[in-house]
């Protein structure tokens, strides 16, 4: 009996692989991106590149990576970012998901003088991910991200991406927060469905 309960909780949690990802989703690309981020409360602005990817290990469970970096031309400085994670993905229905994830977040600050700060810390996310039509994707979420030296913040992220073909797709995201708005825009290649 202990042992039917067990594997009935495993398939109703998606874990068991006979949960897939929604239809048209992929958790296996790579992205190129532009990035341009506004510190409102310093009123400055930097912009850089990135580029990011996933790779689903089953099913529902995916690994993804991100690495930023950007030019703070106000402060004539830099920003590097790197972000390592693991996320899950359960469908709710046939042509969206339901996305939770951990991650593992390095920023680096790099300004005039001898101006250095290094922080690291860790993000939790939460999001909605779905098709609206073949060729359209949006995303809808919000992060929670606790840094050692500056702390916590908590942003919502919306995001598109338009494919051109089946494996390429041209895309926008923003994510803002009380201090902090980002801007990306980026193009993915896509190894999945």
């Amino acid at each position: 009996m202990r042992k039917a309960i067990t594997v009935a909780t495993l398939a109703a949690l998606g874990l068991t692989g006979t949960a897939f990802a929604a239809d048209n989703l992929s958790y296996s690309y790579v992205e190129l991106n532009y990035l341009n981020t506004e510190l409102d409360d310093l009123d400055v602005e930097g912009d850089g590149f990135g580029v990011a990817g996933s790779l689903a290990f089953t099913p529902n469970l995916h690994g993804f990576a991100s690495y930023g970096t950007q030019d703070v031309d106000d402060f004539d400085g830099d920003v590097d970012q790197i972000e390592l994670g693991i996320g899950g993905n359960w469908p709710v229905s046939d042509k969206l998901d339901v996305i939770a994830t951990v991650s593992y977040v390095d920023l680096e600050l790099d300004g005039p003088g001898n101006f250095d700060l290094d922080d690291n810390g860790f993000a939790l996310g939460g999001a909605l991910r779905g098709r609206v039509t073949d060729v359209l994707e949006l995303r809808g979420g919000i992060k929670y991200m606790e840094l050692d030296e500056l702390g916590d913040d908590t942003s919502l992220n919306l995001g598109a991406r338009y494919y051109v073909t089946p494996m390429f797709a041209l895309g926008a995201d923003v994510s803002f927060s009380d201090d902090v708005t980002t801007w990306v825009l980026g193009a993915r290649l896509d190894f999945g469905k």
